[in-house]
């Protein structure tokens, strides 16, 4: 059923006073006095009305001819600019003062040294950053101190190692300082196995090649689960492996180029990644569900669980190639092959030779620095667009987070300098740059666990930029899917950065290189046009917690190499000590003009989540995506769900409902005139917020409720705590927590009824959010 008008009757004002009655009972009064009264009561309001009519009249037309006339880019910013809407000439003036040589000389200042979280160096970077900001013209800048367990290698002593020993003599020996954060100390000896990329599936084709696992330390390559490396050494775990080595196979990051580092920028065998390998890997493991301020009780014993209890130790491809060259026998299927110049054998070292593996770490609690500069909304202060980066790094972070850093603090500084002369927005807009965020995102957690209840009625997007130029070939975003419009149309404000396609935009490069066709996939939806392709939020840093657990909208953006023509999940040398300013010098950005250009698509973005009246979120963007997720599983699962007596008319009916509801309200939105309808716009505003933390899982949607046994055999990319139809596997678009369901080995009708009811549930609550349904009562 559509939603109705809202109608209210009208009612006199109750409230005023009875100037007649103060009259009457003062009986010195005279006659005269009382038609003086009565003369200025008729008069007075009359006389008020006129002047305020005309004041408001000259304050309306200085505003709105400096707002909306000024089409010259020699315009002057003066106070009162940008207060009602978004103006795009102030936009334009605001990306034409952006800086290249600023933005370089940022990044060779922030990548200087090495810069771990909770280190001097580290917090030296933090109270750069933070005396920095201060001299923009921010209305504040200020930190937020938390203190965290954090894990280091011990630069005292014995380094972590591995060895090759044959009949006493060591065959081959490394040793270094790269290492696998969270990675207890110890020292293992055993046989070698390989376990490819030690995905679940990959231990069950060693399972049932039966090849033995326990005591046995696994050789795995780093990828398919990115950022999620602690999968991989939970698997060995659970199969008994006494130590894991973890490297980075050629052939998931130089995409089969022979010529390497120094001479292009492909990974060379001597490079080590660094990596997190915490089976947990959100906020500080002992207080997980409040922040860890000082005097917060740790849980240490809860922290202990998240911990991994076999030594971990990363190394590069040139030397693992000769511990693999060392394996004698059982064949690894095809698909195991990766870019070594080695058999790929999976266990029995020739010459009975054995690995004696020693990692030397620790783990201490350490004080990290979140910083953060403010920019005051004068309509709506209380509404935050934050735009957020990460300050900290296992190594000198020159592509991550040097790039979106240098960024963050280019664009912070140009908004300062509006400010300066006078203008402010209409909403917040909160700079935020985290700690530890290699760590497990740390302080954006903590952050998070300490204003939780604060941004959840205020928080109205998150820009994440953290590794922002990995390449030059394309933009390219994750957001959710009603931030897709805003970055749709600030990219169309912004040139090409290509000199032979000066006539393209962003947004034409972007479709032109990964287009995305909208098929019709709903009732009503015949459009056909091609768009840019935008992919959905995954595991990225601090989006993850705000989008998963909090429902806000949020989006990461970049500038990448053509991963159409390198199938690599990340740019080479990600997590080593070769990412620093040179690199992304030499050959990433030499002249910084792709970051410039990244630049003014997150300056349009934020004026236009900051400035304009109506936000830029459509509810009906969500509508193709339900459809299109209800669909595949029906189609994919059509016998297996006709077998057990299970069916989705319940959830095609949910969708049903929110697919009116969404297109009704978004056509009442459209025709509210922004000058007539001011609180009806800001009501509306409020539930547009609201929506998205409808899709928020129920307390009930634990995944730790699943038995760990059962969890494993998840897949990881089905792994989700959101009710958000998700892209997954290509451009399959899907329910995850309904795909989890399905894909559990003893999955039954109450496993996938139970998460179709959860799934309706939170598709009602957003269609009663848009309806107020607590109100009428509708479904």
């Amino acid at each position: 059923m559509m939603p109705e008008e809202d109608t209210r009757d009208e009612t006199d004002d109750k409230t005023a006073l009875d100037f007649n009655r103060d009259i009457a009972n003062d009986p010195k009064r005279t006659c005269m006095q009382r038609h003086k009264f009565l003369v200025l009561k008729i008069t007075g309001p009359i006389l008020v009305t006129i002047i305020g009519i005309f004041f408001g009249y000259l304050i309306r037309k200085h505003v709105h001819e400096k707002a909306f006339n000024c089409n010259s880019e020699d315009i002057v910013l003066e106070a009162g600019l940008n207060l009602e809407h978004y103006n795009p000439a102030v936009s334009r003036k605001l990306r034409a003062s952006l800086d290249a040589g600023n933005i370089q000389e940022n990044l060779r200042n922030l990548t200087k040294e090495l810069h771990i979280a909770g280190t001097e160096n580290g917090h030296t970077l933090a109270y750069f950053i933070r005396d920095r900001m201060k001299t923009f013209g921010l209305d504040s800048v200020y930190d937020e101190t938390y203190k965290v367990l954090l894990s280091y290698p011990v630069t005292t002593g014995n380094k972590s190692r591995v060895s090759l020993i044959a009949n006493g003599t060591k065959i081959f020996h490394y040793e270094g300082y790269p290492y696998s954060a969270y990675s207890p100390s110890g020292t293992v000896k055993g046989d070698l196995v390989y376990a490819n990329y030690g995905l679940w599936d990959d231990f069950s084709v060693l399972s049932n090649m039966s090849v033995n696992l326990r005591d046995k330390i696994l050789i795995m390559r780093y990828g398919k689960v990115k950022n999620w490396d602690f999968q991989k050494i939970s698997n060995a775990q659970r199969y008994g492996a006494a130590g894991a080595i973890l490297y980075p196979d050629p052939a998931d990051y130089n995409s089969g180029n022979k010529i390497v580092y120094p001479k292009t920028w492909w990974l060379p065998g001597s490079a080590v990644p660094r990596s997190l390998v915490r089976l947990w890997s959100w906020g500080d493991p002992a207080t997980l569900s409040y922040a860890a301020k000082e005097g917060a009780h740790r849980n240490d014993a809860l922290g202990d669980v998240t911990m991994p209890t076999i030594p971990v130790l990363p190394i590069g491809y040139g030397d693992a190639k000769k511990l693999m060259d060392a394996l004698t026998s059982t064949d690894s299927p095809e698909d195991w092959h990766g870019g070594l110049d080695t058999s790929y054998k999976i266990e029995n070292l020739k010459d009975g030779a054995k690995i004696e593996l020693h990692v030397n770490n620790q783990r201490d609690i350490k004080e990290i620095k979140n910083i953060f500069g403010v920019i005051k909304g004068d309509l709506e202060p209380d509404k935050y667009i934050i735009l957020g980066s990460h300050h900290d790094s296992f190594t000198k972070g020159g592509v991550d987070p040097g790039t979106g850093l240098s960024i963050l603090l280019e664009l912070a500084e140009k908004f300062g300098q509006l400010v300066k002369s006078g203008w402010h927005p209409r909403r917040t807009i909160l700079f935020a740059i985290w700690d530890a965020s290699e760590f497990g995102n740390l302080g954006s957690q903590e952050w998070i666990e300490e204003h939780k209840k604060e941004l959840l009625s205020r928080l109205v997007a998150y820009i994440n930029v953290a590794a922002a130029v990995t390449g030059n070939f394309s933009f390219t975003a994750q957001a959710n899917q009603l931030m897709k419009r805003v970055i749709f149309e600030a990219t169309k404000a912004v040139p090409c950065p290509d000199p032979s396609h000066p006539e393209m935009s962003v947004y034409d490069m972007w479709k032109q290189n990964y287009p995305d066709s909208n098929i019709p996939s709903y009732p009503g939806d015949i459009s056909k046009q091609v768009v840019p392709k935008l992919n959905d939020i995954q595991s990225v840093a601090e989006c993850t917690a705000l989008h998963v657990f909090l429902g806000i909208p949020v989006m990461d953006v970049q500038y990448s190499y053509d991963t159409n023509k390198y199938k690599i999940e990340n740019y080479p040398v990600h997590g080593t000590m070769l990412d620093d300013f040179n690199y992304v010098k030499k050959f990433i950005d030499p002249n910084f003009k792709v970051h410039k250009t990244l630049a003014e698509v997150l300056a349009e973005v934020i004026m236009r989540l900051a400035t304009t009246q109506k936000l830029p979120i459509h509810p009906v963007d969500y509508i193709s995506m339900l459809y299109q997720a209800y669909n595949y599983t029906l189609n994919t699962h059509r016998q297996w769900l006709v077998d057990r007596g299970i069916s989705l008319e319940y959830l095609r009916e949910a969708i049903h409902r929110f697919d009116l509801a969404a297109e009704y309200f978004q056509d009442t939105y459209d025709k509210l005139n922004a000058s007539d309808h001011f609180f009806e716009i800001m009501q509306m505003n409020n539930k547009l917020l609201e929506l998205p933390r409808a899709f928020v899982a129920p307390n009930v949607l634990d995944i730790n409720s699943f038995d760990a046994s059962e969890r494993q055999h998840i897949p990881t990319e089905l792994f989700s705590y959101s009710m958000y139809p998700v892209n997954k596997q290509g451009d399959k678009v899907m329910f995850q927590l309904l795909e989890m369901a399905i894909a559990l080995p003893k999955s039954s009708k109450d496993h996938v009824d139970s998460a179709v009811s959860i799934l309706v549930t939170a598709i009602n609550w957003a269609t009663k959010v848009l309806t107020d349904g607590a109100l009428n009562g509708r479904r």
